[in-house]
């Protein structure tokens, strides 16, 4: 597998972002002139606030600022680690297929599906002896400005894991009780539908 498809096991967040990324995107170059200002702020030890922004020859990182970004993605340090290095209570969390870089939104096919989504949701993913995991995630205005999330998903490991994979289509678990939704159904509708078209795209 590519190096700049993932990151080395056990690299500190801060290099991870500052300077691994910036470095994958350098070397695999995606086809974009540029995309949304992506903000990650993760709590708790090794965590901290970036901007990540990218344009036609480089991805900036850079501290989080005061301006506002078009995602904005909050999450636990321990809940970010498990995504680069894989957690053993939890599903894989992202598609084998996907580099790191396909977290930032950079196809330009994303543009047009983020300008339909606007609002904040939080993704509880439940795992094995009680492990769970979570991101909250705000998506335009109104999502990047609001207060709390404006609606809940929770899903177990075993379902997540199938939507994830392409096993399940993503609306599948709503339908059949294995998904559950507190909140905005329509906005959380949309998030499902987002997901389900960049799943689509392995």
């Amino acid at each position: 597998m590519d190096r700049w498809h993932r990151p080395p096991a056990g690299i500190p967040t801060a290099e991870f972002f500052e300077t691994w990324l910036p470095a994958a995107y350098a070397a695999q170059r995606p086809p974009t002139g540029g995309g949304p200002v992506v903000r990650a702020t993760l709590a708790g030890a090794g965590g901290g606030a970036w901007d990540v922004e990218p344009e036609d020859d480089a991805l900036h990182v850079t501290p989080a600022g005061g301006g506002a970004p078009d995602v904005w993605v909050r999450q636990a340090s321990a809940d970010f680690r498990a995504v680069l290095d894989g957690d053993p209570d939890l599903p894989a969390l992202v598609p084998p297929s996907w580099s790191m870089l396909d977290l930032l939104f950079l196809d330009p096919r994303d543009g047009e599906l983020l300008r339909q989504v606007d609002g904040r949701v939080l993704v509880e993913v439940t795992g094995r002896r009680g492990r769970r995991w979570s991101f909250d995630a705000a998506f335009g205005k109104t999502g990047v400005t609001a207060g709390r999330a404006r609606t809940t998903v929770r899903v177990d490991g075993a379902t997540f894991e199938g939507m994830q994979s392409g096993r399940i289509p993503p609306m599948q678990p709503l339908l059949d009780g294995r998904l559950s939704l507190e909140g905005d159904r329509t906005f959380a509708m949309q998030v499902l539908l987002l997901l389900g078209s960049r799943l689509g795209r392995r």
